[in-house]
C-alpha cells in the first residue's frame, strides 16, 4: 500500500551540487539498487548529468548496470564473491575491488586465459577495520603483484571511518596519513594508479582526502551527511528524493482512557481524532516506529500511537480535521518545514538515513522526471 516516488531531478541536482566542491573524479556509488531509489534509473539519470563513472556493491549489481549503461566507467566495491564472477568482470567490464588473497589468487589464476589485463582496485584497511589489505601485508602483497602479469593495478582505495564528526577530524588526518604511506611504497615500485579514499562527508568537509577519486553515496539520494555537527550548513543545498506516501483507510474518535493498537500501550489522555494509515512493518516501516515516529499530512507532523502493526499504523489526527478515508499521508518527505526526512525516520527508529533508504525504497516505485 506504501508508494515511493523518486525524483530524479533532485538527483541530477545532488550530483552537480557535488561536483562543484571538487577537482576529483566523482564515482557515483549506486549500490543496493542505489540506497533502494532504483539503480537503472538512478544511474541513467546522473549519466545524463555527465556521471562517467560508478561504484557498485556486487559484481551482479556491475552486470545490470554495464546492461544499461555500455560506456560508463563501474567499480564493484565488493569484488569477486562467486565463480561467475570472474568471467563477468571480464566480460562486460567491471573493475572489481579486491581485498584478500584469495580473491587476488583467483583473478590471477583467471587472468591468465586472458588476452588482455583485467584492471584492479586494490583495498587497503587504514582504520575502518573491516575488509582489506593491512600494512604488514605490503611487502608480501607488492612481492605477488610482480606476478600476477595478467592484472593491471588501476586504482588504491580506503574507506574513511569518521568524517561527520569535527571532533574526530585528528582520526581522519591518521587514515588519510597511513593511506598515503601505502600508496607511496607502490609509487616506490614504479607503478601508477589512482587513489581514493572520500565518501559524502570527506567530499563535503575534507578537501585534502579528495586526490583523484571521491566516491559519494549517501549524499546523492539528498541526505546531508554533516547534518548532526557544526558543519550542517556546508550540506544545505542536498534535496532529498525519496518521497514514500501511504493511504489512510479509517478515520474514528478515540474518547479518553481508552487505548489503541496491540498492548493498548497509548492511552488517550483526553478525547482524540484518530487516523489508521495502510502502513507497518510488512512495508518495512519498523516496529521500532511505535510511540516514537511521525508522519505528515498538509504541513503537520502527527504522531504514531501505540505499536505499528504489520500492515496498519495509528496517527493522532486531532489537529487536521479534515483529514479522510482514501487521502494520503507522507511516511517520508513532502513539502515544507514539517516534512519527514530521512535523518528524522532514522533518529526516531534508531538507526541511520541509509537503512530507511534502502527498506522503505523496497516498496513499489514510480519516478519523477521534470524538463
Amino acid at each position: 500500500m506504501l508508494k515511493a516516488a523518486v525524483d530524479l531531478n533532485s538527483i541530477r541536482d545532488n550530483f552537480l551540487f557535488l561536483r562543484k566542491k571538487t577537482q576529483s573524479r566523482i564515482m557515483a556509488v549506486v549500490k543496493a539498487d542505489a540506497y533502494g531509489h532504483g539503480l537503472k534509473e538512478v544511474s541513467i539519470s546522473l549519466a545524463s548529468a555527465g556521471a562517467e563513472t560508478f561504484g557498485v556493491g556486487t559484481v551482479r549489481e556491475g552486470l545490470l548496470l554495464r546492461n544499461c549503461l555500455d560506456r560508463v566507467h563501474i567499480y564493484s566495491l565488493l569484488g569477486p564473491m562467486e565463480e561467475e564472477d570472474y568471467q563477468i568482470i571480464r566480460s562486460r567490464r567491471i573493475i572489481p575491488f579486491i581485498h584478500s588473497w584469495e580473491q587476488l589468487k583467483a583473478l590471477s589464476e583467471f587472468s591468465r586465459t586472458c588476452t588482455e589485463k583485467i584492471p584492479v582496485a586494490l583495498k587497503l584497511e587504514t582504520g575502518m577495520n573491516r575488509l582489506g589489505f593491512r600494512g604488514s601485508d605490503l611487502e608480501m602483497l607488492l612481492e605477488l603483484w610482480n606476478n600476477c602479469q595478467g592484472l593491471e593495478l588501476d586504482m588504491l582505495a580506503s574507506h574513511l571511518a569518521l568524517t561527520d564528526d569535527p571532533m574526530k577530524q585528528d582520526k581522519v588526518k591518521k587514515q588519510l596519513e597511513i593511506f598515503m604511506k601505502y600508496c607511496r611504497a607502490f609509487a616506490n615500485k614504479g607503478l601508477e594508479f589512482k587513489k581514493s579514499i572520500a565518501n559524502s562527508a570527506a567530499l563535503i568537509d575534507c578537501p585534502e582526502t579528495h586526490l583523484d577519486m571521491v566516491r559519494p553515496g549517501i549524499a546523492l539520494y539528498g541526505d546531508n551527511p554533516v547534518r548532526s555537527s557544526s558543519l550542517r550548513s556546508k550540506g544545505q543545498g542536498l534535496v532529498q528524493a525519496m518521497h514514500i506516501t501511504a493511504p489512510v483507510l479509517a478515520v474514528h474518535e478515540l474518547k479518553a482512557g481508552e487505548g489503541v493498537s496491540y498492548g493498548l500501550c497509548f492511552t488517550a489522555p483526553k478525547d482524540m481524532r484518530i487516523a489508521v494509515i495502510g502502513c507497518g512493518y510488512a512495508h518495512n516501516y519498523s516496529r521500532m516506529l511505535s510511540n516514537r515516529g511521525w508522519m505528515f499530512y498538509q504541513g503537520e507532523r502527527l504522531p504514531v500511537l501505540g505499536r505499528v502493526c504489520m500492515q496498519l499504523t495509528v496517527l493522532d489526527a486531532t489537529c487536521v480535521p479534515g483529514i479522510s478515508a482514501g487521502e494520503k499521508v507522507h511516511v517520508l518527505g513532502g513539502s515544507g518545514e514539517n516534512s519527514i526526512s530521512a535523518g528524522d525516520t532514522a533518529r526516531w527508529w534508531g538507526t541511520v538515513a541509509y537503512e530507511v533508504f534502502c527498506l522503505l525504497g523496497r516498496n513499489p516505485r514510480e519516478y519523477i522526471r521534470r524538463g
